[in-house]
């Protein structure tokens, strides 16, 4: 009886497994019923684990994976998305479903250049429907404003801002993006400042893996007020990116070059102190070499970037920027992503990318947070907040901003 017992229980554990993996060496007919009901279901975990068993048993087909490019993009895992698709496309190069689902996939995954080069091989029909032209004036409109509240409002004051960005398709591997951005803010008691920027940058793709990206800043500065009657502050800045992306990765060295003119007046002479600056004018070169790299873990994403920062005709040591952010996709339509930055620099130009740093003050380090909303395939909200810590030579301590912004972005 023993004996019996213990071979039934050997039998039972041999011959059970968890629902959907019913089979050790499972075929093509079974699979296909489960991937089927799990699909039915929309039931996405279990289509990517049976999809995951089929392929390591060698059974793979194009039913199978356009369903789980499907189910990939459904839980927002954009990466795992285009794996799939692609090798569904390599089964069925003119699918329509599939050639939608790769062409948003791409787009979601930051890859709209990489997308809409794509998406000009695929038939007529496919491209008509999704409203691709092989040029077009006006690809999106963004709209942005906030507000930036300072930890010493009477000595930094607070500011507003806004911008616009427009992006033009020129050719299905040529895009450019603009960007106009306006702000106004109070600094030292009275010293009224008001800036405006502007912002091009293209988007050049020579092959599948490699992506040149040339940009161009030019800012201007004017302010106002009873100790410093006049205050004007221009700048150039020449950015170059060269993207290199795989599956799931990117890699990008990083050159930049700026240029800054300052000129003040004062309103009595005097002489300049730690604390007080003095009539004159000045200007300033430097240059940031760097390299930056993304990963995508599913649905968590991580970017990354390293630079030093130097002036030129300076004897001083190059100054290290870097940034780390993390990024999670809950669905196609939300996703969150926060990260820090330290910069030790000598100036306020700390990056390219950050924008509306018109008072003088090297910043020390950022912590942001980015929510963003999908309302649709045309239109996304996000809302950004930002804490920021600067210091002031001029004004011998250190402060704080926070910024909170809002903006909508459509496609067209």
């Amino acid at each position: 009886m023993k004996k019996a017992v213990i071979v039934l229980v050997m039998a039972l554990l041999l011959g059970w497994q968890p629902d959907g993996f019913t089979q050790q060496k499972p075929d093509y007919l079974s699979m296909e019923a489960q991937v089927q009901a799990a699909y039915a279901k929309r039931d996405w975990q279990s289509v990517l684990k049976l999809t995951q068993l089929a392929v390591l048993n060698r059974i793979d087909y194009f039913a199978l994976r356009q369903r789980a490019g499907i189910a990939s993009f459904s839980r927002g895992d954009f990466t795992q998305s285009i794996e799939h698709l692609t090798a569904a496309r390599r089964f069925n190069h003119h699918d329509a479903t599939t050639l939608t689902y790769l062409y948003y996939s791409l787009l979601q995954d930051g890859r709209a250049a990489e997308a809409v080069a794509q998406a000009h091989e695929y038939p007529t029909a496919v491209s008509d429907q999704l409203g691709i032209r092989p040029s077009q004036f006006i690809t999106s409109l963004t709209i942005e404003s906030g507000i930036k509240l300072s930890s010493i409002p009477d000595q930094v004051g607070n500011a507003t801002y806004w911008t616009v960005g427009f992006g033009h398709r020129l050719n299905p591997f040529m895009h450019l993006y603009q960007t106009v951005g306006y702000l106004r803010q109070l600094y030292g008691n009275d010293l009224l400042l008001n800036q405006v920027q502007y912002t091009a940058r293209a988007d050049l793709r020579f092959s599948p893996d490699w992506l040149l990206s040339p940009a161009f800043q030019w800012f201007s500065v004017k302010g106002a007020g009873t100790t410093i009657t006049d205050l004007r502050q221009n700048g150039t800045v020449f950015h170059l990116n060269l993207t290199r992306s795989g599956a799931g990765w990117k890699l990008f060295p990083i050159l930049t070059y700026s240029t800054i003119n300052n000129a003040m007046q004062a309103a009595t002479p005097f002489e300049s102190s730690a604390n007080t600056p003095a009539s004159g004018s000045f200007s300033e070169r430097q240059w940031q070499l760097g390299v930056g790299g993304e990963y995508a873990l599913h649905r968590l994403r991580l970017v990354g970037s390293y630079e030093l920062q130097a002036k030129t005709g300076s004897n001083g040591p190059w100054n290290s920027i870097w940034n780390l952010n993390a990024g999670f996709t809950a669905s196609p339509a939300f996703r969150v992503r926060a990260g820090y930055g330290y910069f030790h620099t000598n100036n306020f130009l700390e990056s390219t990318t950050g924008i509306f740093n018109n008072v003088p003050d090297p910043t020390l380090d950022k912590t942001t947070l980015l929510f963003n909303w999908g309302l649709g395939k045309r239109s996304s909200l996000y809302l950004l907040g930002q804490y920021e810590r600067k210091e002031a030579p001029m004004l011998n301590q250190n402060y704080r901003y926070l910024t909170v912004s809002g903006g909508i972005t459509f496609h067209f």
